[in-house]
This record gives structure tokens, C-alpha cells and sequence, in this order.
């Protein structure tokens, strides 16, 4: 009996371990995730600031990685020192570092056409 009760208390031991185990793994893993992802917004921001002219600040809404082309879409709300506003998205590359395409409202282009200075750091699209 004591021997059914050992091998018992042996394998939910090992279970308690895996699972610990596994969630440290995890946490660890979200954690780079978090981190590579804030890595990427400050490049980002900086090609925008190589890209556009007068840039007071840049405001991150939301960013996602597309997993299938390595590829990130941000939102941002851009001002200018100006104190002019606009609410864009555009996706960026990390490995080349340069923004592939910006989407914005039909008011803002007006903005961003009369304020971009492209470069070889981006190709703007609108």
C-alpha cells in the first residue's frame, strides 16, 4: 500500500512541477514578446522622425505583428509642432527598417502631403 501511495504522491509531484514549470516558460515568453514589441515602436518612431518634418510627438495607439509576413501595423496619433493632430496607421519592417505604406483620412492628407520629407529611410504611399 505504501507503495501504490509513493508512486501517487511522486506523479502529482511531477504534474505540480511541469505546471510550474510551463507558466514560468510562458510568462518569460510574453515577457520578450513585450519587450521585442517595444523595441520595434521606437524604431518606428524614429524612421517617422527621419521621415516627417517638425514632429513634436508621436503616440502609439495600438501595434500588432503580422506573424505570416514579419511585418508590424501600428496606429499612432502624430503632432506636429504646430500643434496640428493626425490619426494614421502604417506597417513597418524591422529588418529594413523603413515604413511601407501609411493609411490616414481624406482630411489628413492635406497634412501629411504638405509636411513629408521622404527620404531613403521610407517610401510614403497615399
Amino acid at each position: 500500500m505504501s507503495r501504490k501511495i509513493r508512486k501517487r504522491s511522486l506523479a502529482i509531484l511531477l504534474i505540480v512541477i511541469l505546471g510550474i514549470g510551463g507558466k514560468v516558460y510562458m510568462d518569460k515568453r510574453e515577457a520578450q514578446r513585450q519587450k521585442d514589441l517595444l523595441a520595434v515602436e521606437k524604431q518606428s518612431v524614429k524612421v517617422l522622425k527621419n521621415t516627417f518634418a517638425d514632429i513634436k510627438e508621436v503616440k502609439i495607439e495600438k501595434s500588432a505583428r503580422n506573424e505570416m509576413t514579419g511585418s508590424y501595423r501600428i496606429v499612432i496619433l502624430m503632432t506636429n509642432k504646430q500643434d496640428q493632430s493626425i490619426y494614421f496607421s502604417y506597417s513597418f519592417w524591422k529588418e529594413s527598417r523603413t515604413t511601407k505604406t501609411l493609411s490616414a483620412a481624406r482630411r489628413t492628407r492635406t497634412f501629411l502631403s504638405s509636411k513629408n520629407q521622404t527620404n531613403n529611410y521610407g517610401e510614403i504611399i497615399l
